[in-house]
C-alpha cells in the first residue's frame, strides 16, 4: 500500500488575499485584474462543449427519472399492488444507494483513466440502459416488471456515480483558477435549471405527446449525442503507475487510491468543511423538497400537483445566486459567503415555515391561498438565493484545496457523504412530518442551519482577533506572519 499523500499546500495567489483591518473586521477582497466574466468563461471551447454535455445530458437524466417514476406508478395501479409508496420509493432507492457503495470507487477510477473517456463511456452506457427499458413489457408478471425497473436503474445509477466525480475534477483543467467561481456558479446553474426542465417539464410534456417508449428512444440518442462531443474534450492528465501484475493487485491498488483519498481529505480541515457545507446545503434543498407536496396541501391548501409554485421559484432563486455569487466573491471571503448564507437560510426556513400562523397574527383572520402562495413562493425564492451562495464558494474551494492527481476522489467522496446523508429526507422527513406536522419538522431544519451557520460566524470572528492578539515571535508583523 502506498504511503498516503501529504496534502498540498495551494498554490499561492493574489486572488485569494483579504485585506484586514487591526480592528480584525475584514476589508475588501482585493484580487487581480482578469478577464472573469460569465462570457470569457463560455468562450472557452473545451469547457462549453464540457458544460453543454453536463446540461443536456443532466435534462435527459431527470426525463428519464420522471418516466421511470411514471411508469412504476402505472404499474402499481395497473395490478393494484398493496405496498404502492414503497414499490415507488424503491426507484428512488435504486438511484441512491450506487453513490453509497460506489461513490468512492468511481473517485479513484476517475483519477486513474482518462476523464473524458470515461464520462464518454458513462453516456454509452446510459444510453444502452435507457433501451432496456423500452424491452420491458406490461404483459409480464408484476413482480417481474418491477424487478426489471429495479435493476435497470441500479445500473443506470451506477454508471451515473462515475460521471459526476470525472466532471467535477476536470473543470479546473480546463479554466484558470480566476475563472472558478465563474465556472461553478454555471454548472450550478444549468444543473439546477436541467433538473427543473427534464423532471417538470420535458419529461412531462414529451412523455404526454410521445408516450414513456419513445421518450426514452429520445433520452438515449441524447445520450449518444453527450458521449460523442464529451469525446472532443483535451486529455486529461493521470499519473504514471507501474503496470499490476495480478487482478488482485490493481483491487489493491484501487482500496490504496480510496484510501490515499480519505485521508488526503482528513489531513486538511478547510476541504472537510467545504464538503460538510455541501451535504448540509444539498441535504436541506432535498429535504425542503421531500416536505414540498405535503407542505402545500396541509399549510398552503393547494393540492399536490400545485408542488411547481414552490419548485419553480426555488428553482428562479438559484439561477439568481448563481449569477449573484461571483460579484459577492469578488467583496468578501468566501468561507463569511458561506456561513452568512447557512445561517440566513435557516431564518428563511423559519419564516416558510411559520408563514401561515405569522399572516393569521398579522392580519388578524386566516389568510387566502393566494396571499399565502406568494409569501411561500417568495420565500422559496430566497431560500434557492441562499442555497447558491453556499454550493458554489463551497465547490469552488473543493476544487482549489485539492490536487489535480486526487481531486475525482475527493469530489466522489462528496458525493458518497451527500448520498448517505440524503436518506434522511427520502425516507424519514415524510414520515416525521406525518408524526410531528410538516411545519414542525421544517422548523427544526431551520434551527440546525441556523445553530451551524451561526457557530460558525462566531468562530471565524474568533480565530480572526486571536491572530491579532496573540504574541509575535518574528519580524513580519500581521495575522499572515503566523502559520
Amino acid at each position: 500500500m502506498s504511503a498516503p499523500a501529504a496534502p498540498p499546500s495551494p498554490p499561492e495567489s493574489t486572488a485569494d488575499a483579504a485585506v484586514i483591518a487591526p480592528s480584525g473586521r475584514r476589508g475588501r477582497i482585493i484580487r487581480p485584474e482578469h478577464n472573469s466574466s460569465f462570457a470569457a468563461v463560455l468562450a472557452n471551447g473545451p469547457f462549453l462543449r464540457l458544460w453543454i454535455a453536463q446540461a443536456v445530458s443532466q435534462t435527459a437524466n431527470s426525463m428519464v427519472d420522471f418516466s421511470l417514476l411514471l411508469r412504476v406508478s402505472s404499474v402499481v395501479a395497473l395490478h393494484q399492488v398493496a405496498q404502492a409508496n414503497t414499490a415507488i420509493s424503491l426507484v428512488i432507492l435504486a438511484f441512491s444507494l450506487p453513490g453509497i457503495i460506489f461513490g468512492p470507487f468511481a473517485g479513484a477510477v476517475a483519477d486513474r483513466v482518462d476523464r473524458k473517456l470515461l464520462m464518454a463511456a458513462v453516456n454509452f452506457f446510459r444510453a444502452g440502459g435507457v433501451f432496456l427499458f423500452v424491452l420491458i413489457r406490461p404483459e409480464w408478471h408484476v413482480q417481474s416488471i418491477l424487478a426489471a425497473y429495479y435493476a435497470i436503474t441500479f445500473m443506470f445509477g451506477t454508471a451515473g456515480q462515475f460521471f459526476a466525480p470525472a466532471q467535477g475534477a476536470m473543470i479546473p483543467q480546463l479554466v484558470p483558477r480566476g475563472q472558478l467561481v465563474q465556472a461553478n456558479a454555471l454548472f450550478n446553474l444549468t444543473f439546477t435549471g436541467a433538473q427543473l426542465l427534464g423532471f417538470t417539464v420535458m419529461g412531462p410534456v414529451v412523455a404526454k405527446v410521445l408516450g414513456v417508449d419513445l421518450l426514452f428512444v429520445v433520452t438515449a440518442v441524447i445520450f449518444l449525442a453527450c458521449a460523442l462531443l464529451t469525446l472532443t474534450l483535451p486529455k486529461s492528465q493521470q499519473p504514471k503507475l507501474p503496470k499490476e501484475a495480478t487482478a488482485g493487485a490493481s483491487f489493491r491498488r484501487l482500496f490504496s487510491d480510496v484510501h490515499e483519498g480519505l485521508i488526503f481529505i482528513l489531513n486538511d480541515p478547510l476541504l472537510m468543511r467545504a464538503i460538510a457545507y455541501l451535504t448540509v446545503a444539498s441535504t436541506t434543498f432535498l429535504m425542503v423538497a421531500a416536505l414540498g407536496p405535503q407542505f402545500v396541501t396541509n399549510i398552503v391548501g393547494l393540492s399536490e400537483n400545485d408542488i411547481g409554485y414552490i419548485v419553480a421559484p426555488a428553482g428562479i432563486g438559484v439561477v439568481l445566486g448563481v449569477l449573484l455569487v461571483p460579484r459577492l466573491a469578488r467583496r468578501f471571503p468566501r468561507e463569511a459567503l458561506i456561513d452568512w448564507s447557512l445561517a440566513l437560510g435557516g431564518v428563511v426556513l423559519m419564516l416558510l415555515a411559520i408563514s401561515k400562523p405569522v399572516l393569521m397574527l398579522i392580519l388578524q383572520r386566516s389568510p387566502s391561498v393566494v396571499l399565502e402562495t406568494i409569501v411561500v413562493g417568495a420565500l422559496a425564492a430566497l431560500l434557492g438565493v441562499c442555497n447558491a451562495c453556499v454550493l458554489v464558494p463551497a465547490q469552488t474551494v473543493l476544487q482549489e484545496r485539492s490536487h489535480e492527481h486526487i481531486r475525482a476522489r475527493v469530489y466522489a467522496t462528496f458525493y458518497t457523504i451527500a448520498n448517505t446523508v440524503a436518506f434522511i429526507p427520502i425516507f424519514f422527513a415524510a414520515a416525521a412530518a406525518d408524526l410531528f406536522g410538516v411545519a414542525q419538522v421544517l422548523g427544526v431544519v431551520a434551527l440546525i442551519l441556523i445553530v451551524v451557520g451561526g457557530r460558525s460566524i462566531r468562530n471565524r470572528h474568533t480565530e480572526d482577533r486571536a491572530r491579532w492578539t496573540r504574541v509575535r515571535t518574528r519580524s513580519r508583523q500581521g495575522p499572515e506572519a503566523f502559520g
